[in-house]
C-alpha cells in the first residue's frame, strides 16, 4: 500500500474514532446520570416503606400504636437514606393542615403531586405523611403529634410519600430534562391493631 494511501486511511481512522467517541462519551454520562437517579429511587422506595412500616406498628401489649407519630415517621426515613448518603439536614418533615394531595385528584394520595410540593433545593427530600382514620366516617391528617392510647386508629391508613428534586450532573442529560428531576414515591400501610 503506497504511503499516500496510508496516510488518508489513517487520517478517516481519526475522524471515525473522534465521532464515534464523543457518542460514546455522551451515552456513557447519560447512562451515569440514570444509574445515579436509579440508585436514589430505591433508596427513596425503601425509606417510604420504612417509615409506613414503622408507623402502623401495633404494640400487643400495650394494646396501642406507639409509632404512629410524625417524629417517629421522620425519624426512621432518616435512618434509613442514612445508608444512601443524606444528611438529617437534608430530609425534612413537610406537616400540613390536610393529606397532601395530589395534582391528578386521585383518592388515594397517590402520585403525582404538585410541584410545589418539591423541595426546590437539590438533592433534598420532602416528607410528607397522610394519617387516614379507620371508616366509617374516615378523618384524615397531614400531621399527627400524638401517640394513640387506645387501639382506635385499627385498620386505618398511613401514607408516607417522599419527593426529591434530583439533580443532574451530565450537560447533554441536563439539556435534555433541565437541571433536575423530580422523583417521587409513596407507600401506604394498614394501621394494625388487636380486635
Amino acid at each position: 500500500m503506497p504511503e499516500a494511501s496510508r496516510r488518508k486511511s489513517r487520517g478517516q481512522s481519526l475522524v471515525e474514532f473522534a465521532i464515534s467517541s464523543t457518542v460514546l462519551l455522551l451515552l456513557a454520562m447519560g447512562l451515569v446520570d440514570l444509574t445515579r437517579a436509579f440508585y436514589y429511587s430505591v433508596a427513596l422506595q425503601g425509606a417510604a416503606r420504612e417509615g409506613a412500616r414503622h408507623a402502623a406498628w401495633f404494640n400487643q401489649s400495650a394494646r396501642t400504636n406507639p409509632y404512629l407519630i410524625d417524629n417517629e415517621v421522620i425519624t426512621t426515613v432518616r435512618q434509613a437514606l442514612t445508608g444512601a448518603g443524606f444528611t438529617n439536614g437534608q430530609v425534612n418533615f413537610v406537616a400540613t393542615a390536610g393529606c397532601l394531595a395530589p395534582s391528578d385528584g386521585n383518592g388515594a394520595g397517590d402520585k403525582p403531586y404538585p410541584q410545589s410540593a418539591y423541595p426546590a433545593t437539590p438533592q433534598t427530600v420532602n416528607v410528607y405523611a397522610c394519617y387516614t382514620t379507620p371508616a366509617p366516617g374516615s378523618q384524615q391528617y397531614g400531621s399527627w403529634t400524638v401517640v394513640p392510647t387506645d387501639n382506635a386508629w385499627k385498620l386505618g391508613d398511613v401514607n408516607v410519600i417522599l419527593l426529591m428534586n434530583f439533580k443532574l450532573i451530565t450537560p447533554l442529560i441536563q439539556g435534555l430534562f433541565g437541571g433536575s428531576l423530580d422523583l417521587a414515591y409513596n407507600e401506604h400501610f394498614t394501621i394494625q391493631g388487636k380486635p
